[in-house]
């Protein structure tokens, strides 16, 4: 089979600060494409591949990657050298960087990105995640001056990769994250006079900034304060008055060692509140690792002192069973059983609390969609 590939963004022959590219992708080898765009020869970012395409699949309706084959993601353009032309190229690291794509294309003027309010220094919470040194600061990145590890900068944001990572940004992501819960929106204005740690913001809502919350992700969006892919976090010891982190932990490759982490940059009797998932579907940008029973996450959290651990309203069996309708819709064959399950999934909307409430407790402790855990690191 031979790889099939479209770029449907950027349209024209010109690219403004950011631009997003876009497409879908089938690659010939049956492995997982690694995606990446490169400018002037150089890698500038990484493309998540991945997404549904319903449309692609019915084209190729033979090739088992059809459906998953949409990719996206941006390049900053022209941040620290402006010229007047790029020779871009976007390859697949998975195929012995096999270019899959190149053209020349006019550059606009680079256009700073937008700031935010913050009340801390980042740089000043910051060491070196292998060696736990001092920073020192370049003009395109950051750097270790004791173990050599460079921190590369988009936008003013440092990457901390695993080794020889490209950063990965959606800068032009429109649509947000899901709204922060009840529990984390009082644990924010609690925490006013303090320093809370967001840990996996994805793309906050500009509304519910915070100038005393650092954003952190794998993936640079609007308003991420910093990205971070490696297991030990750049956060200097008791940085934090408490972290939240929503859908997360099912992300990690190594929740364990995360969980510790986050204990260590926390401050004595500060404070952790996070959801994460159960019965839910495979998802993800773009790794999901690891679902989680309560008794798993309780495991997982063993280096705080539990305050409280249960199912949250948008974590009840109903939520799961609404996600595991919506991830099968689009690989069915059979309109019949396409209908059938539209036909479920909107009684099941429709009386989703009825349906939650006569599951009873262990019920719903049995297919919950996901749990949450809140604690405090021990003084």
């Amino acid at each position: 089979m031979k790889a099939k590939f479209n770029l449907e963004t950027p349209l024209g022959d010109r690219l403004d600060t950011i631009a997003r590219f876009s497409g879908w992708y089938i690659p010939d080898h049956g492995r997982r494409p690694e995606l990446y765009v490169a400018c002037n020869g150089k890698r500038e970012a990484l493309l998540e591949w991945g997404s549904i395409r319903p449309d692609v699949s019915s084209v190729y309706p033979s090739q088992s990657q059809s459906m998953i084959s949409g990719f996206q993601g941006d390049v900053l353009v022209g941040e620290y050298e402006q010229r007047p032309e790029l020779d871009v190229a976007v390859c697949d690291a998975a195929e012995q960087d096999r270019e899959l794509f190149r053209r020349r294309f006019a550059v606009g003027p680079y256009r700073r990105p937008a700031l935010r309010d913050r009340s801390f220094a980042l740089f000043d919470l910051l060491v070196c995640p292998e060696c736990r040194s001092s920073l020192a600061k370049h003009e395109t990145d950051w750097g270790c001056p004791r173990c050599g590890m460079s921190i590369p900068l988009r936008g003013g944001v440092p990457h901390f990769l695993q080794a020889e990572g490209t950063p990965c940004l959606h800068l032009s992501e429109q649509t947000n994250t899901h709204p922060y819960s009840s529990e984390v929106l009082d644990i924010l204005g609690r925490h006013r006079a303090g320093l809370v740690l967001d840990f996996g913001a994805g793309h906050t809502p500009k509304d519910l900034l915070r100038p005393h919350v650092v954003y952190l992700d794998a993936v640079q969006y609007q308003w991420t304060d910093l990205v971070c892919t490696r297991g030990r976090l750049p956060f200097r010891d008791q940085t934090f008055d408490a972290v939240v982190s929503q859908a997360v932990f099912e992300h990690l490759q190594d929740p364990h060692f995360t969980a510790r982490e986050l204990c260590r940059i926390l401050r004595p009797g500060g404070l952790i509140h996070l959801d994460t998932a159960f019965m839910q579907p495979l998802h993800g940008d773009p790794w999901h690792f690891f679902n989680m029973t309560q008794h798993g996450l309780r495991r997982v959290m063993a280096p705080f002192e539990e305050i409280r651990c249960g199912i949250k309203t948008y974590q009840q069996p109903s939520a799961s069973l609404l996600m595991q309708f919506d991830a099968i819709a689009p690989f069915l064959t059979s309109r019949t059983w396409r209908n059938t399950i539209a036909k479920w999934r909107k009684q099941l909307a429709a009386g989703a609390g009825e349906f939650d409430e006569c599951l009873g407790e262990v019920g719903r402790t049995t297919l919950a969609a996901g749990f949450y855990f809140e604690g405090r690191r021990p003084q």
